[in-house]
């Protein structure tokens, strides 16, 4: 049976299988060659201990880690969800200021105006939102075409 050191913890499948994966990517940077990459990748399969696995990555720059897409599906998520409570105050404050409007007999103007500036805001707000889930997808923005003046 082999010497435990002090402070050692064994590896799991999953920690060597994060190992290679941080190789791959600093690979894909430039920050690896392949020959350099495949001795690293078999010594991460064949570690016994965490502290192995850390050696194969000591000389690398730190990467948080972050699974990029989850990130940026929970953020375009709360943005449609706050999308929608806009679409909800939206249709409650033009309620009330539709019963406002025809309760004082429809006289007044201020209403109307409410109305429309509120209605300007969400189509404000509804535009941004599509363009922000268009770019957390990784879409290419939509432009108009330009025009050439003769």
């Amino acid at each position: 049976m082999e010497q435990l050191v002090r402070g050692s913890v064994r590896a799991s499948d999953a920690e060597r299988a994060r190992a290679v994966a941080a190789l791959r990517r600093h690979y894909a940077a430039g920050r690896l060659e392949t020959d350099e990459l495949g001795q690293r990748v078999e010594a991460a399969y064949t570690a016994r201990w965490r502290g192995e696995l850390r050696s194969l990555l000591r000389d690398m720059p730190y990467e948080l880690p972050i699974d990029r897409a989850r990130v940026t599906g929970g953020i375009d998520r709360f943005q449609r969800a706050l999308l929608r409570l806009h679409v909800v105050a939206w249709v409650v404050f033009n309620t009330i200021m539709l019963a406002f409007w025809a309760w004082t007999g429809g006289h007044s103007a201020a209403p109307i105006l409410a109305i429309v500036a509120t209605t300007l805001l969400l189509g404000w707000h509804a535009r941004g939102s599509r363009s922000l889930s268009r770019r957390l997808s990784g879409e290419a923005p939509r432009t108009l075409p330009r025009r050439r003046l003769v």
